[in-house]
């Protein structure tokens, strides 16, 4: 594996990851309901993360990764345990592996490791801070009804999107998010696209599937396929001594 390569999937977890700090000094006053009536959902789904109040005990769930390098013909498949923290910080542990060994290490495991460290830092959240909103359209995603915002980020930075927010019509509950990153943090990427998947259960909204296809100048494409099985609480137990 040529040195080059090795760099342009090291780039790969940073890209995939989407989550960087950002420093905003001014607060942007942004108004949901001039959007009309599509703004009174959006408001629920901004109001909704601006308040959120911490959670108690850590939540886990299995989830089954596909990675695949189209033009070296590699590709594996692994299945891992992630834990979501009380404080949001996320923690893989790999469970089974099948494939070539390149992609466990090198796509895999890469992305995992980017995305650990960046639950530990402020990400960049869909609000009025990081985008302009427009309603778009009404749709359906299965037997739910969709409105769908088109999103603008405010700034070119790395880890904002261009593209689209779905968000379950009157709850406010996020279904979707599509785009293309406005920003690589490397020339090495030509253009980097996904899709994320949301469901709601019992109240909790949770990310179910995750679809990145990534095009770089030394490795060609880079294909990253996650699904996630519903999270479940931990139940912190005392132990009698």
């Amino acid at each position: 594996m040529k040195p080059g390569k090795i760099i342009s999937l090291t780039m790969l977890a940073i890209v995939l990851s989407s989550c960087r700090s950002a420093q905003i000094k001014a607060p942007i006053v942004f108004n949901p309901l001039t959007l009309g009536p599509a703004g009174a959902t959006l408001k629920k789904y901004l109001d909704r993360n601006e308040g959120l109040a911490p959670r108690r005990g850590n939540l886990v769930s299995r989830v089954k990764i596909e990675a695949s390098l189209p033009n070296l013909e590699k590709k594996g498949e692994m299945i891992a345990e992630k834990t979501v923290s009380a404080n949001g910080h996320i923690s893989y542990e790999m469970k089974s592996f099948t494939g070539d060994n390149l992609i466990k290490t090198k796509v895999i495991g890469l992305y995992l490791s980017g995305e650990q460290e960046a639950s530990e830092a402020p990400t960049f959240g869909i609000n009025a801070q990081n985008y302009r909103f427009k309603f778009k359209r009404k749709d359906s995603l299965g037997d739910r009804i969709a409105m769908i915002f088109e999103l603008t980020p405010i700034k070119k930075m790395i880890g904002l999107f261009k593209g689209e927010l779905w968000l379950e019509e009157g709850s406010g509950n996020e279904m979707r998010q599509n785009g293309r990153l406005v920003k690589n943090p490397s020339v090495i990427f030509k253009t980097a696209d996904f899709s994320r998947d949301f469901e709601t259960r019992k109240g909790y909204t949770y990310l179910w599937k995750v679809d990145y296809q990534a095009e770089t100048r030394l490795v060609g494409r880079v294909l990253l396929k996650m699904e996630f099985d519903p999270p479940q609480p931990i139940l912190e137990t005392i132990q009698a001594r």
